[in-house]
């Protein structure tokens, strides 16, 4: 057999200078103990889990717990394209973002602000199923993904969020207010960035709603004579 060079070599010969290289005596090499193959066991399982402690870091939200964006960013990626391979699967996506978190920041300190992050994560994860994905993706922003949604889950799911929402005893001296926003493929778009668009458009529609419905005066008025009575 040649080679590119012209020079005439076996496969047979290959394969025993690759058995030689980096020992220093192949003929009289000592075959490892139980014992070493048992600490090398240990050491590589050691090493395993500070890779996956480290993996875990850098998708984990530190303040929640929950996931993070680069995390809810990876899993919409192959959920778009499984989808894509599967055309009667379908999934959404909902974005929430909370109320006037800024505002009690500067009323409250931001300590009590973290302790609304903390509670709006353990809220949305108690009602989302096991298998949703949970992710604070922005300061006060979290989004979810749910595999095998179709259009028609959304609104019921909406619904009891809300319900629970209005329900929830904060523990706080002060409301917590939640926007939501959702997007279905492929009903609202055939992309991440399609989806997303739509699912922040929703939220901040539904923020705007929520605030106009506070500001107007049927409701002040209503408001003033539930607290006089």
């Amino acid at each position: 057999m040649m080679d590119y060079t012209g020079v005439r070599w076996r496969a047979i010969d290959l394969f025993a200078t690759r058995s030689i290289v980096g020992r220093k005596d192949p003929i009289r090499a000592t075959p490892p103990s139980v014992k070493d193959l048992l600490r090398e066991n240990a050491d590589l399982r050691h090493e395993l889990t500070r890779l996956e402690a480290y993996r875990t870091l850098a998708y984990r939200d530190e303040l929640t717990g929950l996931w993070n964006r680069r995390y809810f960013t990876e899993r919409l990626t192959e959920e778009l394209s499984r989808a894509r391979r599967q055309p009667r699967r379908h999934f959404g996506i909902m974005m929430v973002d909370v109320n006037d978190l800024k505002a009690i920041n500067d009323a409250h300190g931001h300590a009590e602000g973290d302790l609304v992050l903390r509670w709006v994560a353990e809220f949305l994860e108690r009602l989302l199923r096991t298998h949703d994905v949970l992710c604070r993706v922005g300061g006060d922003e979290f989004a979810v993904l749910f595999p095998e949604i179709g259009a028609t889950g959304s609104a019921p799911l909406l619904t009891r969020l809300r319900a629970a929402l209005s329900e929830a005893r904060t523990g706080a001296s002060f409301s917590i207010g939640l926007s939501f926003g959702f997007a279905n493929y492929p009903k609202d778009g055939t992309t991440c960035d399609e989806l997303v668009h739509v699912a922040d458009d929703e939220m901040y529609l539904d923020k705007r709603r929520q605030k106009t419905a506070l500001e107007s005066p049927a409701l002040t008025r209503t408001l003033r004579t539930a607290v006089r009575t």
